[in-house]
């Protein structure tokens, strides 16, 4: 049943009822931990098989945002009762999921289903969240709670769970733990803590913007102002180590894209502007690999290794690597201030191996049927005396060229 939210928030005396409703979503009763345990195992089981579509599903399943709705109402109203019970309905399904994912997390390594050095990719997803996690979580945030009060935009609240994605943090986090690998476990602990602070402030802002009645209490309540300002105050922390992991994104994304196109141009310029590798035969281009500093190495010289094939064991020399070198630095010095390449040449010798001229044209049936007539039967050689054996063995042996 769906309860008309501005009508009971115009009238204060029916408070009660809506305090009611919220009541309910925010108890530990069988269907929540029924669905917690569902969506931990469907969510759990698709990292391990890096199934995008089941860990959606298992995002549909969970029940997790309305408990935090629930805070949401009872951090503005000042009701410390409802707020603590909608809290420990949240840690109870944090806490499920994570032993849950943990075990599976044990019996997937055991089977060699996961490895630390070949995650799926989802996983992998997880471990380095940013700034854009706790935005989406804002917005996520606010419209659970506008769908709240607002019954004509209900339709919402599977997108905002799949948007909001609490359960396969957790998930994640108990699958590293499980390994135990605690440093990879902090990536996905602080995507959740981003989710969860980010529902809890994006859904005060929209009741307290939506609802003069919630803005008139958070203005005069203290019991009101207090979680706002601590959800802020970690909001701030959680923002602040975020904001580091997604200047490491940014570094990343600009470092691949400039790879690219620096490679796409050593390429170009090596085989089409030099004699040493264009026009000389004797040197073949295989490939070219570049080796970047990571994010805490920037002020480190990138370098990048082309592996050639040479039938010349001194081809490139090292004049023609420091002159390749220089004119590759020289070019990229407009387009990209400040960088100079460190060029490492790996040479791998070939040898051309070629046999005697044969004919071209060859009966290979012909050649099979002599094969065929020319072998003597095992059986026949066990029947002839040991005389004619051995003059037969010395018949063979005399065969031979220097007989």
């Amino acid at each position: 049943m769906v309860v008309d939210q501005q009508s009971l928030l115009e009238d204060k005396d029916r408070l009660e009822e809506l305090r009611r409703s919220y009541d309910g979503e925010a108890r530990l009763n069988e269907s929540f931990i029924v669905l917690t345990v569902g969506a931990s195992l469907i969510a759990s089981l698709g990292l391990v098989a890096d199934n995008n579509a089941v860990i959606i599903g298992a995002m549909v399943v969970a029940p997790w945002i309305l408990p935090l709705r629930v805070a949401v109402f009872a951090i503005l109203i000042g009701q410390a009762r409802l707020l603590s019970r909608s809290l420990i309905t949240l840690v109870a399904g944090a806490g499920i999921t994570l032993i849950l994912s943990m075990g599976l997390g044990l019996i997937a390594r055991s089977q060699g289903l996961l490895v630390v050095e070949a995650l799926p990719e989802q996983i992998v997803a997880r471990l380095e969240p940013n700034t854009f996690d706790l935005g989406i979580a804002l917005a996520a945030g606010a419209i659970a709670t506008y769908a709240k009060v607002n019954p004509g935009a209900v339709s919402s609240m599977a997108g905002t769970a799949i948007a909001v994605a609490l359960v396969p943090p957790v998930c994640v986090m108990g699958l590293m733990l499980s390994g135990p690998d605690i440093s990879s476990a902090q990536g996905p602990a602080l995507l959740y803590a981003a989710n969860l602070l980010g529902i809890l402030i994006g859904g005060i802002t929209v009741l307290a913007i939506r609802e003069p009645y919630f803005r008139d209490k958070l203005r005069r309540r203290r019991r009101s102002r207090l979680p706002v300002l601590l959800a802020l105050g970690l909001a701030v922390l959680v923002g602040q180590k975020l904001y580091g992991r997604y200047e490491q994104y940014r570094y990343r994304l600009n470092r691949e894209v400039a790879q690219k196109q620096i490679e796409s141009e050593i390429r170009y310029y090596l085989k089409n502007e030099t004699l040493t590798f264009g026009a000389n035969d004797a040197v073949e281009l295989e490939k070219v690999v570049f080796d970047w500093p990571d994010y805490w190495e920037q002020n480190q010289t990138p370098s990048f290794l082309v592996v050639v094939r040479s039938l010349d064991p001194k081809l490139p020399s090292y004049k023609q690597v420091q002159n390749i070198q220089d004119t590759i630095n020289s070019r990229l010095a407009g387009q990209f201030p400040g960088l100079e390449l460190q060029m490492q040449v790996q040479r791998i010798n070939v040898s051309v191996v070629e046999g005697n001229e044969v004919d071209l044209e060859v009966d290979l049936e012909q050649i099979f049927n002599d094969a065929d007539t020319g072998l003597v039967p095992p059986q026949l050689l066990e029947d002839e005396p040991k005389d004619q054996a051995e003059d037969s063995a010395v018949a063979a042996i005399c065969l031979k060229p220097d007989c």
